[in-house]
C-alpha cells in the first residue's frame, strides 16, 4: 500500500501538466490488447506458509494471461498506463479427503484478475522502431479467495483466505508501428506463500497491440 501511495504522489504533478503538454494531440489515449506468458517463479525460500500448502505456487503463478489496458500520453515519449490481466488458473490444489485437521476441499479453478499501474518511457533510436521501458506496481492474484475448514479439539471452524499480493513490475521491449514485444519481471516481498520474508520473482514475456487510439 505504501508503494501505491508513493506512485500516486509521483504521477500527480504529471497529470497537472498533461493538458499543456499533449494539447495538440487529438488521440493521446491508446487501447492495448495483448498476451503475457509468465515463466515459473523464482523465490529465495522453501519455508512455506500454511496458505501455500493449499496450492501449487509454480502452477498458480505461471502460464498465459490476457491483458487489456489504456495508456495515456502525458508528454512526448512518456505515458501513464493501466491494465488488467486475466487468467483462468488454479486457486487451490487437491487435498486428501481424510485430512481432517486442515481441509481445503477439492481442486478449484477461477478467473484470476491482476491490476497494473505503470509509467512507460519510449526511446526513439531506430528509424522503424523504438525501445521502451515500463515501470510500476501491480496487484496480482485477486479473486483467489477460498474457504478453509479446520477441526481440532475445540470443534470445527471455517475461515477465508486468498493469495493476492503487491509487486513491483519492470519491463523492457521493442515497438514497431502498433505492435510491442517485451521482457519483464514482477518482484515482491509481500506474498503469503512463506513464513519468512523473501524475494518472489515472476519473469515474463509479452506481446501487445495498439488496437485503437481514443
Amino acid at each position: 500500500m505504501k508503494l501505491l501511495r508513493l506512485f500516486v504522489l509521483v504521477i500527480s504533478p504529471l497529470f497537472l501538466n498533461a493538458q499543456k503538454t499533449v494539447g495538440d494531440d487529438k488521440n493521446p489515449i491508446q487501447f492495448l490488447v495483448g498476451t503475457e506468458y509468465r515463466i515459473t517463479p523464482i523465490y529465495g525460500s522453501t519455508i512455506l506458509s500454511k496458505n501455500a500448502s493449499f496450492t501449487n505456487i509454480d502452477t498458480q503463478n505461471s502460464g498465459i494471461a490476457l491483458n487489456l489496458g489504456l495508456e495515456y500520453e502525458i508528454i512526448k515519449n512518456l505515458g501513464l498506463g493501466f491494465s488488467n490481466g486475466f487468467r483462468y488458473d488454479m486457486v487451490i490444489a487437491q487435498r486428501p479427503d481424510g485430512d481432517n485437521a486442515i481441509n481445503a476441499g477439492t481442486i478449484d479453478y477461477k478467473l484470476i484478475v491482476d491490476y497494473h499501474l505503470y509509467l512507460a518511457y519510449t526511446y526513439n533510436i531506430f528509424p522503424r522502431g523504438d525501445i521502451f521501458v515500463n515501470a510500476g506496481i501491480s496487484l496480482l492474484n485477486t479473486n483467489t479467495d477460498f474457504t478453509i475448514k479446520e477441526i481440532d479439539q475445540y470443534g470445527e471452524g471455517f475461515y477465508i483466505s486468498e493469495f493476492s499480493f503487491f509487486a513491483n513490475r519492470i519491463s523492457i521491449g521493442f515497438q514497431s508501428l502498433k505492435s510491442r514485444i517485451y521482457l519483464g519481471v514482477y518482484v515482491s516481498k509481500t506474498t503469503d506463500y512463506f513464513d519468512v520474508t523473501t524475494s518472489f520473482m515472476i519473469p515474463h514475456i509479452g506481446f501487445s497491440y495498439n488496437l485503437a487510439r481514443l
